[in-house]
């Protein structure tokens, strides 16, 4: 039906289909029609629903922080998928903990939320906290101030959760003496390497078996898929450039947002915080105790400032004398700003309940509402104008982009003419691969676009593929080359090297599992001569530890796995190392290590223990919850 559709709906009837698309695209913009909907869910806990954009910008800074380790590209290993995997697994193991944190009781305070975040630099100014820059900032990333308090309110929770289960990681000393000695043992070592490089000339491979190998694996030696397209690229950075600016216009936009422009009243407050507990009659004993430090106040006996030094419960703010810094209207609960707006400068207020607890409040200092001028933010007010204006001519020329490919859909040339834009030619795309960031319109949408049905088989124009937020394109398919096979010429080193990797690796193990046998029966090297191989070249190592760098990772590990061999004897075993080469290892004694309790090793075993407790308490939350997955969903 959907193409039925596609293929008639021209003229009047398209008009029509587009004049009833172009009012919520207009509203809720270009995501709504590309799976970005607020409604879309990325996954189910326990019955909360996980928003796809909370995933997305998690892979968005994952992919990120990744390209910047790996010099612009992602590391082996990794692709899409994986990044959208460990994303998704995040967000349901953070919702987990966030889930299981609320049901024992743990909530930050605000006096909490407050002090982490006026601790983070980005929003301080000669090293104290500045709510001006912390709005703009905030602002800049579109962010709102609920929103962002709420997940460093749900981060610090979340934190206060784990510790707890980390506090609960307790060893006794024994134990610890016991790890130790375990860690800081020693063991002494010979071993013997049947290299590869020494065998090669025993192993061929004939023309016959690389024929035979070629023929039962045909599928394997196949071209790739892949296609070049055609495609128009809409961006709103390039749009913003061409945003002309006036100064009436500026002028204009600065008088209809003056808000934007306006340093808001502050005050500089200090506090006495008394909490409340969670047992009976908690909150009289608290109200009663911040009366009594009141009234030591009220009579002269105690300053403000030596009550809020010891006896606030609010630590950090004691060893300042109770100041909390500088505070505007919405950053705080409403009862405590109801109260802290209401006082004069150098009042102290009577003890009022507020969100926190009881408290005692002092405005030190009012800072007035400033309007700032239009020549003083001239050049931010162009900026916030540019973009504002990019955004609105960038969602009109999507919507412009999308309706012309549709209404012509064999050809990109309208679409491009109507939007100013040109058409460019991509590089051959191959099915399924990775995207490259440094080509500007590779995205997992464009390359899943390029092999949709009706780009590949149907020729027609593809819908509207949203790159990122800010940057959107339509293709078309320019040339497609399916996979072909590939002939016995073209891959024949090919197979003749894996063959010879097989044979080999086969050789060595055959050789070496015959020594093992025999080192076992015998217990000495002498068995190498069955393999026209001397014992001389036995290698020695004595003392090693666990952390030795003498020994490849892969030797040590298995040397530490080994029995401990009988007075005057030696245990024998055997690993092959990633390149191939195949090792015999002679045990021939273990020294255990000091039980002299190490602090800072303690420190470290109760932080792996801790981890552990962690990882299991996660681990039985994931096991006992309702979760439901929608990676689908993510793009």
């Amino acid at each position: 039906m959907l193409q039925n559709i596609h293929d008639k709906a021209k003229g009047w009837v398209a008009y029509l289909i587009v004049g009833f698309i172009a009012v919520p695209f207009a509203l809720f913009g270009i995501s709504s029609y590309l799976g970005g909907s607020g409604s879309l869910v990325a996954a189910t806990v326990n019955g909360e629903e996980i928003q796809v954009q909370e995933v997305q910008n998690l892979v968005l800074q994952q992919r990120q922080r990744m390209m910047q380790i790996f010099g612009g590209k992602l590391p082996p290993g990794f692709n899409e998928d994986t990044i959208k995997q460990q994303a998704l697994d995040q967000v349901v193991n953070q919702a987990l903990l966030r889930q299981e944190a609320a049901n024992n009781g743990y909530r930050a305070s605000n006096q909490e939320v407050y002090d982490t975040i006026a601790n983070i630099p980005a929003f301080q100014k000669d090293g104290q906290f500045d709510p001006k820059t912390y709005e703009l900032l905030l602002e800049s990333q579109r962010r709102s101030k609920n929103s962002f308090e709420t997940e460093i309110r749900t981060s610090i929770t979340n934190q206060q959760f784990s510790q707890g289960i980390s506090k609960a990681a307790f060893l006794p000393v024994e134990e610890v003496t016991r790890y130790q000695g375990l860690q800081n043992q020693q063991r002494n070592a010979e071993t013997y390497t049947l290299k590869q490089a020494d065998f090669e000339s025993q192993v061929q491979v004939s023309a016959e078996e690389i024929k035979a190998q070629y023929d039962a694996n045909l599928s394997n030696y196949m071209t790739n898929d892949k296609v070049k397209v055609s495609y128009v690229l809409l961006e709103q950075s390039e749009l913003a450039k061409t945003i002309p600016v006036e100064d009436d216009a500026l002028q204009l936009f600065y008088d209809d947002n003056l808000s934007r422009y306006t340093d808001p009243e502050q005050r500089k407050v200090s506090h006495i915080l008394i909490k409340v507990g969670d047992e009976d009659g908690a909150e009289a004993q608290a109200e009663e105790k911040a009366k009594a430090l009141y009234e030591e106040i009220k009579s002269g006996a105690k300053t403000f400032e030596d009550v809020a030094k010891t006896d606030s419960d609010d630590k950090l703010a004691a060893e300042k004398n109770g100041e909390l810094g500088l505070i505007a209207r919405g950053e705080m609960g409403p009862l405590f700003e109801t109260e802290v707006f209401a006082l004069e400068k150098g009042a102290i207020s009577e003890v009022v309940k507020t969100e926190a607890g009881f408290e005692i409040l002092k405005v030190q200092d009012i800072i007035e509402s400033k309007q700032k001028s239009f020549d003083e933010v001239k050049t931010e007010v162009e900026t916030l104008y540019r973009r504002e204006q990019a955004e609105k001519l960038f969602l009109e020329q999507s919507d412009k982009l999308q309706t012309l490919a549709f209404e012509n859909d064999s050809s990109l040339d309208g679409a491009a003419d109507g939007i100013g834009a040109k058409v460019e030619t991509s590089d051959w795309i191959q099915r399924g691969e990775t995207p490259n960031p440094d080509k500007k319109y590779s995205s997992a949408k464009f390359i899943q676009a390029a092999y949709s049905d009706e780009v590949l088989n149907g020729g027609k124009n593809s819908e509207l593929i949203e790159i990122d937020p800010t940057k959107v394109a339509v293709l078309r398919l320019q040339e497609h080359k399916v996979p072909e096979q590939k002939s016995l010429a073209d891959v024949e080193e090919q197979i003749k090297s894996s063959l010879l990797s097989q044979k080999l690796r086969k050789l060595l193990i055959d050789k070496g599992e015959l020594v093992l046998a025999s080192l076992k029966q015998s217990g000495e090297w002498s068995a190498l001569e069955s393999i026209g191989a001397s014992a001389d070249k036995v290698e020695i190592n004595a003392d090693v530890k666990r952390t030795d760098t003498r020994l490849s990772n892969t030797i040590v590990d298995k040397l530490f796995s080994m029995d401990k061999p009988e007075s005057g004897k030696k245990t024998f075993a055997n690993t092959i190392l990633p390149a191939g080469d195949y090792v015999l290892i002679a045990l021939t004694g273990v020294k255990d290590g000091a039980t002299e309790l190490d602090t800072n090793l303690q420190k470290s075993f109760t932080q792996m223990i801790a981890s552990r407790e962690q990882a299991a308490v996660l681990k039985s939350l994931r096991e006992n919850a309702e979760v439901e997955l929608f990676p689908e969903n993510i793009q």
